[in-house]
């Protein structure tokens, strides 16, 4: 039978951590692991994940200084593992019952996948925000996977499944390299990396953004402009050009919120990869380029026509 142990950092998440480890123990899939990795926390988390601990409900960590993104945290629970599948999940978010289960079925049908995703929804308040992306259901061949991923961010850190052998040849969330965007870098590397995924369009996981405590320091290129250069091999031309359009998606992303707050965006149109633009990319850049009265025009004009907003989530 399939096990998983679920890594769940924790950093300062006192008002979300019983109702997020709640849901995970509702799991109607029993056999998982949890181990949480607690980041230095001051607010009476690391009480809650003793207690926890004592009660044999999970395995607890500890580490001195939280880490941006919780990078090093999941890097740390995933090297105590025990389990041969990764799942990870925040610890200001909500598992819904069926989210192990599922992945556990999936991986029975398809044993030589390595990365199982399911669909997740933002929480804002007691309403769910409307899904806006489009993936195709089933086993994605590493084209279609970058496709889609060139199109939404379809891969939350909550809904993935990963065989720990993979992800530990992939050497992890880049740890001490990024403040922000290290989750898409990671997932995008994995995409290029795996010749197939396989995608449930089931939501089994709630994102609840107001909670995440996301620094908004923008400053930085998106961490995914760096990945086509790192990918030297492998990638079919094709692939190659989703990646380069799934980059210049993120990357645009970063710069419209730059251009709001006033920052140069300059660094980031010089590293969007033009064998990667999209009619859509070409119109963020032209409002881009257009005095402060005209690009806010011009961005409520897209997102009306596209129907995807560019200021996502800051990863």
């Amino acid at each position: 039978m399939t096990s998983f142990s679920v890594v769940m950092p924790v950093y300062n998440k006192i008002a979300t951590l019983p109702t997020s480890l709640a849901s995970l123990y509702r799991q109607t899939f029993h056999d998982f692991e949890v181990i949480a990795v607690d980041d230095g926390s001051t607010d009476g988390s690391l009480e809650v994940l003793l207690q926890h601990a004592r009660a044999g409900r999970l395995r607890l960590f500890q580490r001195d200084a939280p880490g941006p993104g919780g990078h090093a945290a999941r890097n740390l629970g995933a090297r105590q593992a025990r389990a041969d599948w990764l799942v990870f999940f925040d610890a200001d978010d909500m598992l819904l019952f069926d989210h192990l289960a599922r992945f556990a079925d999936a991986i029975a049908a398809h044993p030589g996948i390595d990365l199982f995703v399911n669909a997740y929804q933002q929480l804002v308040g007691h309403q769910r925000l409307p899904r806006v992306e489009s993936v195709p259901e089933g086993v994605l061949s590493r084209y279609r996977a970058l496709a889609a991923f060139a199109r939404c961010d379809f891969i939350h850190v909550n809904g993935a499944c990963l065989r720990r052998e993979r992800f530990e040849a992939l050497h992890g969330f880049p740890e001490g390299r990024y403040r922000q965007g290290g989750d898409v870098y990671f997932w995008l590397k994995a995409l290029c990396e795996l010749k197939s995924m396989h995608y449930d369009p089931t939501v089994t996981s709630l994102w609840q953004p107001e909670y995440s405590g996301l620094s908004r320091d923008l400053q930085e290129l998106h961490p995914a402009a760096y990945l086509p250069e790192e990918i030297t091999h492998g990638l079919a031309w094709g692939e190659r050009r989703q990646l380069h359009a799934a980059v210049n998606r993120k990357v645009l992303s970063w710069a419209v919120e730059k251009r709001y707050r006033g920052q140069s965006v300059r660094a980031d149109l010089r590293a969007l990869k033009w064998s990667g633009m999209r009619f859509e990319h070409g119109y963020h850049v032209a409002s881009l380029l257009m005095p402060w009265t005209f690009f806010d025009r011009m961005q409520r004009r897209i997102d009306r026509t596209f129907a995807t907003p560019v200021k996502e989530d800051g990863r």
